[in-house]
């Protein structure tokens, strides 16, 4: 029987890695003994926990582990610096409450039960994105990144997606902050938007959603008074996981492994140790 990482939760976790966590958020990682070798079974659950919420059921957030674990490695390895990936998980961290990570066993449960487990593309650790909610596709890498180099994310249904209770978003926003003329140019074949036309120049569809705040870029325009309603499809940029997708998945019995291999089907789930790292 394989041992928990945390033989309770006010034992080894409490003693002597919330202090490691503190020092990051508060002091940044810089300052955080960055030669320091550590244990990255032991920060996973922090890192999972900022990524996904606990309601999700238990195969949903396994998957979400694999991938979390996945980008950390990767992150080290195309980084070669330890402070760089520390940084990226105080900023995750911000906000969130320690003392709620430290009780909350589902984390825990999610990490020794996937241990070593990441997903890679020709046993190379690669981009490995995740989104709450498409808009009942997910989005090609190709189409997203134009490059070669990201067809290994394949765009796949997730139409159960729409059946979510968020799944439409309006945003209005006043017309005097926006473009005087602003229109869709183009999409990619998941219906999200690449380009904007705002008074004649072209702004990148992701970069447009996320400085306007709107919860999607597959999104139509509507003129509705002296404001402008954005109306949205799905959470986050739909590319790779549907957490929700995956989820729904995990309530009809589907295991975290054969969930990443729906959302990623050129990939694989291996051992870290058999990956070229």
């Amino acid at each position: 029987m394989r041992k928990s990482f945390f033989p309770g939760t006010t034992g080894i976790f409490a003693l002597f890695f919330v202090p490691y966590i503190v020092t990051i958020i508060f002091h940044g990682a810089n300052t955080t003994l960055i030669n320091k070798k550590f244990n990255v079974e032991m920060l996973l659950p922090v890192i999972v926990s900022s990524q996904i919420e606990d309601k999700y059921e238990l195969e949903t957030i396994k998957a979400q582990t694999i991938i979390a674990r996945s980008n950390f490695y990767r992150t080290m390895k195309e980084e070669k610096n330890l402070a760089i990936t520390l940084y990226q998980i105080k900023k995750e961290m911000e906000g969130k409450s320690l003392a709620c990570v430290i009780l909350q066993n589902k984390y825990e449960k999610a990490v020794t039960e996937t241990e070593g487990k990441v997903i890679v593309w020709n046993k190379e650790l690669k981009l490995v994105p995740y989104h709450e909610l498409s808009a009942g596709q997910t989005r090609d890498g190709m189409e997203v990144f134009h490059n070669e180099d990201d067809s290994y994310l394949r765009s796949v249904h997730s139409l159960v997606d729409k059946n979510a209770k968020d799944y439409l978003n309006s945003v209005y926003i006043n017309k005097n902050v926006l473009p005087e003329r602003i229109e869709i140019k183009s999409r990619d074949s998941a219906g999200y938007v690449t380009e904007i036309l705002a008074d004649g120049k072209v702004l990148e569809g992701e970069a447009f959603r996320k400085g306007m705040g709107l919860t999607s870029s597959n999104f139509t325009i509507q003129k509705s008074g002296k404001e402008i309603r954005f109306l949205c499809r799905g959470k986050g940029h739909g590319l790779g996981f549907s957490q929700y997708g995956g989820n729904e998945m995990a309530k009809e019995s589907a295991n975290a492994k054969e969930i990443l291999q729906y959302y990623f089907p050129e990939m694989d789930v291996l051992n870290i140790k058999s990956v070229n790292c």
